[in-house]
Formats: structure tokens, C-alpha cells, sequence
């Protein structure tokens, strides 16, 4: 009888070890790990923009590329360390938010003039270097428009740089 019991659990066991796909070494339970580290997330990253028709979008930032650099924390918090580069001014503005290490989940706040910015949200990063499935929305929620009016959807591919 205890023979039969051990023989099930084991192969309960096989069975769940060999279905198993995330990135923790128990099950996807514990254990650590992730699809990428916060020296992986931390650098310098190109956002190329692609304009959507979601909303109509007067004076926009169609097919312009930003530039970022992030500084990532192991809990993938974004430090004040992080800025973003104004593609029409040049000007060095704040960057803020979180990089979900476990998953490369991506939300970030482009902060601009007081009371503007702009949010990518959501977005995939991974530790090959690209940002994929990202979607910045200009205004960011509670804030004013950081370009043009009417409020503006870009799609974002990106690239790790440096």
C-alpha cells in the first residue's frame, strides 16, 4: 500500500518537473531567478516610435526615436540615476518606474516640465537587449501632454546600446 503511494507522488513529481518552463529552478516557486538582472536592465536604450490612430494626435512624435538610460535596482525599481533625451529639444529629462526582473514587465514614466510627462506601459524588456510589445501613451495618467495635443499612442520597439 505505502508502495503504491510513494510510486504516485514520484510520478506526480516527474510530471510537474517536466512541465516545467519559467526561469525558478523549484517549480516556478521560489528559488530566485528571472528572465533577466538589474545589470542586464541597467544602460543606455533607443525607443523607435511608430505613431497608432488610438487617438487623434496633433503634433506628434511620429517615427522618432528616444533615447534612455536606466539605472535598475535588484528589486527593478528605476533610480533617480535615469533619464530620457527630448528627441525636439535635446533636453535631459526624468525618468522613472519599474522593470519587472522576474518577467521583463516594463512600466515608465518620461517625466518632462513640471506636471507633463508621457508612460510605456506595457512593454517586455529581455536580457538579449530589446524592448518589445511597448506601448508609450502621451499624456501618462494625471499628467498634461508632453507633445502636441489631442493626447497621443506610439507603439515602441527597442535596443539596448551600451
Amino acid at each position: 500500500m505505502h508502495l503504491r503511494s510513494v510510486i504516485l507522488s514520484v510520478a506526480v513529481l516527474a510530471a510537474a518537473v517536466a512541465c516545467e518552463s519559467s526561469t525558478d529552478p523549484i517549480i516556478g516557486v521560489g528559488g530566485g531567478g528571472g528572465v533577466l538582472t538589474a545589470d542586464q536592465a541597467t544602460g543606455d536604450w533607443t525607443l523607435n516610435l511608430t505613431k497608432t490612430a488610438a487617438l487623434p494626435c496633433n503634433g506628434a512624435l511620429a517615427n522618432q526615436a528616444i533615447t534612455m538610460h536606466l539605472s535598475v535596482l535588484a528589486d527593478g525599481s528605476v533610480t533617480s540615476l535615469s533619464s530620457w533625451r527630448n528627441p525636439v529639444s535635446g533636453a535631459v529629462q526624468t525618468l522613472g518606474g519599474t522593470v519587472n526582473l522576474t518577467n521583463g514587465a516594463m512600466d515608465l514614466v518620461f517625466g518632462s516640465s513640471v506636471g507633463a510627462a508621457m508612460e510605456l506601459f506595457p512593454g517586455t524588456m529581455s536580457s538579449s537587449g530589446t524592448i518589445v510589445g511597448a506601448t508609450i501613451t502621451d499624456p501618462a495618467p494625471g499628467s498634461s501632454q508632453v507633445f502636441g495635443s489631442d493626447g497621443c499612442k506610439y507603439t515602441a520597439t527597442g535596443s539596448k546600446t551600451g
